[in-house]
């Protein structure tokens, strides 16, 4: 039997697991549990990536050590998994032993095959903190695209993969230093070269046997005709994360493995933990003797190691799409340069929430502990599945549409089924001794199983779902036209009751990878309480030959009453940065600007501030705008947003706070904010004012990714205009 390893994203030790997180979660464990259902020798793999500058920042100020930081999260994510029924065999950690032993063979290896060296390059130093500065600790503006506040390792607007180094007018984030630009620093690095696998990877790009999304295949097509670069894999200390063994000697200095090594090699050392722990044998990383590629044959072995997953299983890993080029590129390569098969790859698109980007100051941010606050998790687990298919498309979480999902289609529809029947016939029956199905129907329902098993297996979970309703509509139908409760002591009648309590035996098993607690309150129900692990009940367990004794059945799902009250912000307002001033042609107290709003692009501002400020004072001001208006001309100029500016009438205050983002939305925590354009005459009836040096809405503090927006020098009260 081949053996089946799944895996999903490792997700960042940095902060608490969030609802889009879930979404890919969710969709993997359903693939995992069906993986088992059907009977496949199934792991279902994960683990909290717990290496890199960022934990290592935010630990120190937390107070506490980078490895205890990480560890804080990882065991909540543990703790959140449980709460969403997230069916792990095991999730690890990247700062373990295992993958410390891991990630040196592999670089021990790839290095012996000729496919790392040692090369100089220009890394970004900044001189006021006194350190090489990783990717995503500096920021700048594309050389691509021109997009501002762009990370140094990959453009956000137009997914260009970048280096720190190439990034125009950069700046260090840890210090925002004015006293000087970071610089560029030659530093000796290891080097991956992925450039010599092109060829290999573009015939697996381009097969049909990849499986890979049209859409992932049309992003890597361009990204791979712009030609691949080899891939620094070291980086100059500080960092979190390991040694790479020798680099003192051989450079001069500490070098350390590049997150983007060691945490796919995550993978690997999460299956090896789980097959040591198990089995109580640990074999060194290369599979002692053996090697990578050699070994016992999997038939009837009693110790799997690592490799009869990975080298001779099928490895599939699903992702989010804002990971593409690491899992698709660099990850495949080293996999090929260590003699290990392709993996097989999916990728999942984002949500928004309520029709936005999840985001604290637009209120759309939940963590998946939130959520469970509001809402019960298998409603979530159906919504996603409802939702999820084969594209690479956004899936809006929309509250008012879950609980339409919730209430009407799997509660009412699903669970009312099964919980109607089994009800009745527990109590009018006890025990089912007669099954009876019109041969019609018993083609129709095998179809219907067997569509539905396909699009399982090809994570088309949106249409198995609606193939499970028209089986559950199936059974609706004939238990009504049969009116049971008028004949109930009819053979016929009893024999239709036999069948649609098979029915919902049957749903159950088919409905169990997405909603596992529904499905084991339905083996009790028919006495057979499966393990809701998922290693219970199996697809060929399906049939309508079931008869035996019922039990009282319990609730099968929950019913949604309220959702969170929508507190609607009227405005859409946006940080934007002043690149550009000059006088209106025809208004002596009238400029243009040039605003850059990061990924939402430059727009034209009028503004009456040539008897306020200077167009030194203002170019490279960074303030909050509103993009609300309805562009409008004025004195001959078109204007498309406004500037905010507290009126102190002595004096005037724009609004803004250190740190903020270009780009970033600024609102009122937990109101939604609204994309509807308005004029300037309605805007003046909103009624933003200060208070102290806030500014507020029906109470509620402004503020972009929870950095409260001030203002200076004005009188409380003062209006916004």
């Amino acid at each position: 039997m081949q053996r089946h390893l799944i895996t999903y994203a490792l997700p960042y030790a940095n902060g608490s697991i969030h609802i889009g997180h879930m979404l890919g979660f969710i969709q993997t464990d359903i693939h995992a549990r069906f993986s088992r259902l059907i009977g496949n020798d199934t792991l279902f793999i994960c683990g909290s990536d717990m290496h890199g500058t960022p934990i290592e920042i935010n630990a120190a100020k937390a107070g506490i050590g980078a490895a205890e930081f990480a560890e804080k999260y990882w065991l909540e994510h543990q703790k959140t998994f449980t709460q969403y029924g997230i069916s792990f065999d095991n999730y690890y950690h990247t700062n373990s032993k295992e993958n410390k032993e891991l990630a040196e063979y592999f670089f021990r290896e790839l290095r012996a095959r000729g496919h790392i060296y040692v090369s100089s390059m220009k890394v970004v130093y900044c001189e006021h903190c006194a350190r090489s500065l990783p990717d995503r600790f500096v920021k700048g503006e594309c050389p691509k695209c021109q997009a501002t506040d762009q990370y140094g390792d990959v453009c956000e607007k137009c997914s260009s993969v970048l280096k720190g180094i190439d990034l125009i007018n950069p700046y260090c984030t840890l210090c925002n230093s004015v006293k000087g630009r970071p610089i560029a620093k030659d530093s000796k690095h290891y080097f991956f070269r992925l450039s010599s696998f092109f060829d290999e990877l573009s015939t697996w790009v381009a097969s049909r046997e990849s499986g890979i999304q049209k859409e992932i295949k049309n992003w890597l097509a361009d990204w791979m005709n712009k030609g691949l670069e080899d891939w620094c894999i070291s980086r100059d200390g500080p960092y979190f994360g390991f040694e790479i063994p020798g680099s003192l000697e051989e450079m001069g200095e500490k070098k350390y493995f590049y997150v983007w090594l060691d945490a796919p090699v995550g993978y690997i050392s999460s299956t090896k933990n789980f097959l040591d722990t198990k089995y109580g044998s640990a074999i060194g990383v290369g599979g002692g003797a053996r090697g990578v590629g050699e070994g016992r044959s999997i038939h009837n072995q009693e110790n799997p190691t690592w490799q009869d997953y990975f080298q001779r299983g099928v490895a599939h890993h699903l992702i989010g799409k804002d990971i593409v080029y690491f899992h698709y590129l660099f990850w495949p390569a080293m996999l090929r340069g260590m003699g290990i098969p392709f993996p097989r790859i999916s990728t999942h698109g984002f949500i928004t929430v309520n029709g936005q980007k999840m985001s604290k100051s637009r209120g759309t941010f939940y963590t998946a502990d939130d959520f469970l606050k509001l809402f019960p998790c298998e409603s979530l687990r159906f919504y996603y599945a409802s939702h999820l298919d084969t594209s690479v498309s956004d899936i809006d979480l929309s509250f008012a549409n879950l609980q339409a999902v919730n209430n009407n289609v799997y509660l009412g529809n699903v669970a009312n089924f099964c919980y109607r029947t089994l009800t009745f016939a527990q109590k009018n029956y006890g025990i089912i001794e007669h099954v009876g199905i019109p041969r019609g129907e018993q083609l129709q329902v095998d179809a219907l199983i067997a569509e539905i098993k396909d699009k399982y297996l090809h994570l088309d979970f949106k249409s198995a779902v609606q193939l499970i309703l028209r089986l559950s509509d199936i059974g609706n139908s004939m238990f009504q036209k049969a009116e049971p409760w008028k004949t109930k002591n009819d053979p016929q009648t009893k024999a239709i009751v036999g069948f649609c309590v098979n029915l919902a035996r049957n749903l159950a098993i088919i409905v169990s990878p997405i909603v596992p607690t529904f499905s084991q309150k339905v083996y009790r129900a028919v006495g057979e309480c499966d393990d809701v692990s998922g290693h219970g009940l199996k697809w060929s367990d399906i049939s309508f030959h079931f008869k035996g004794q019922l039990f009282e059945p319990e609730m099968l799902a929950v019913k949604i009453e309220t959702i969170p009250c929508e507190k609607k912000f009227p405005l859409d307002l946006c940080v934007g940065k002043i690149v550009d001033v000059r006088a209106h042609s025809n208004a002596d107290s009238l400029y243009v600007l040039s605003v850059d709003f990061g990924a939402r692009g430059r727009k034209q501002v009028v503004a009456g501030l040539r008897k306020d400020r200077s167009v030194e004072q203002l170019i490279g001001l960074e303030a909050v705008f509103c993009l609300s208006l309805k562009p409008a001309k004025l004195r001959g100029e078109m204007s498309e947003a406004m500037v905010m500016i507290a009126d102190g009438k002595t004096a005037i205050s724009f609004l803004g706070a250190p740190g903020l983002k270009i780009g970033e939305a600024v609102a009122p925590r937990g109101f939604v904010v609204s994309s509807t354009l308005i004029t300037y005459d309605e805007f003046k009836k909103i009624g933003l004012v200060t208070l102290g040096d806030t500014v507020v809405f029906e109470g509620a503090v402004l503020e972009s990714n929870g950095v409260a927006i001030r203002v200076d020098g004005v009188a409380n009260g003062s209006p916004i205009l």
